[in-house]
């Protein structure tokens, strides 16, 4: 979601570095217009104010000009530390006196699509693209050819020939269509003649073995066909299998971006999210969201308990909705 912003900085002339966290870094990496990428490992929830410091001392002098993503307070440590002399970012957790320019930051529900606002921090500053900017100039991610071939000799695929599955959410379980609809589409893909591959963290290994047994019991027949890879890729490998892939089902999250930056044809699906929010910026996607009086909540899990937003999306609609984007 932040391309577009990194690709207007690289349009209006800068050679563009970008500082992530290791298990972003890779993304970064398949961003045409980043020429470099540093990988900062950084502990959750903690400050590590020396080793912060440590580092902004190695950038001293080599940088005009940062731009902030993260509302964190500690993000904003580094480039103030580092004294690069334009310090972009919006407002937040008191760190206003850091920035040297700062916008203010919209509540959740009132920033519309999360690409506008990273590309407020761009070049062009406040002037939000238009809806019509956002479809013609969509996020775009590369993937080398070489990287493609070396994935799909590793699991034994061929390009073009399987469907991903990609059931995890990290925010919580109010974005995660259930595992049983999820077990139910894959048998009903896998009858069909198709390979089903299903990605994911390492968090998302007992829901991914889950809808494969799941399925396997549906059809004793299609067990071969269906490949449990969550957790066992890198980031970078997952990525690759992404862009080989023949289509996608997936939950609003980061390998939905992913599929969506890659041009993949895809169905995401929303729960207690928003698609007007973050949508999958591609003309190849269809997003499936009910939007109840209720929705959407931003809610890890559903504070009603019914979790009505994704319970009701029907396994039939899913794959309809999927036959249309292969088609």
């Amino acid at each position: 979601m932040t391309e577009p912003m990194v690709r207007d900085w690289a349009e209006a002339g800068s050679e563009i570095t970008v500082a992530a966290l290791p298990h972003i870094a890779p993304v970064y990496r398949s961003i045409p217009s980043v020429t470099h990428v540093l990988e900062w490992s950084f502990k959750r929830k903690t400050l590590q104010l020396i080793k912060r410091f440590q580092i902004s001392r190695e950038l001293r002098g080599q940088y005009d000009l940062c731009v902030i993503c993260p509302n964190s307070f500690k993000s904003a440590l580094i480039p103030w530390f580092a004294a690069i002399p334009d310090r972009i970012a919006y407002l937040g957790e008191f760190r206003g006196w850091f920035l040297t320019q700062s916008l203010s930051n919209p509540e959740r529900n009132h920033r519309g699509s999360m690409v506008s606002f990273y590309k407020a921090l761009g070049p062009l500053g406040k002037e939000k693209p238009s809806t019509l900017d956002l479809v013609t100039n969509p996020p775009y991610l590369k993937v080398k050819e070489s990287l493609i071939t070396r994935a799909l000799s590793l699991y034994g695929l061929t390009k073009g020939a399987y469907t991903v599955i990609a059931p995890g959410a990290e925010y919580g379980s109010a974005k995660r269509w259930p595992a049983e609809y999820y077990a139910e589409l894959v048998s009903r893909v896998s009858q069909s003649g198709g390979t089903v591959i299903i990605l994911g963290s390492k968090n998302d290994q007992a829901v991914a073995q889950q809808i494969k047994k799941d399925s396997e019991l549906r059809n004793s027949k299609i067990g071969s066909d269906i490949r449990n890879l969550a957790g066992e890729t890198e980031l970078l490998q997952a990525i690759a299998l992404i862009a080989a892939a023949k289509c996608m089902v997936s939950n609003d999250s980061g390998l939905m971006h992913i599929g969506a930056a890659l041009g993949v044809p895809q169905v995401a699906i929303f729960g207690s999210s928003s698609p007007l929010h973050t949508p999958p910026l591609s003309n190849k996607a269809k997003v499936i969201w009910l939007s109840l009086p209720c929705a959407p909540c931003f809610k890890r899990v559903c504070p009603l308990g019914h979790l009505k937003c994704l319970r009701d999306i029907d396994v039939g609609q899913v794959e309809a909705a999927l036959k249309i984007a292969c088609s």
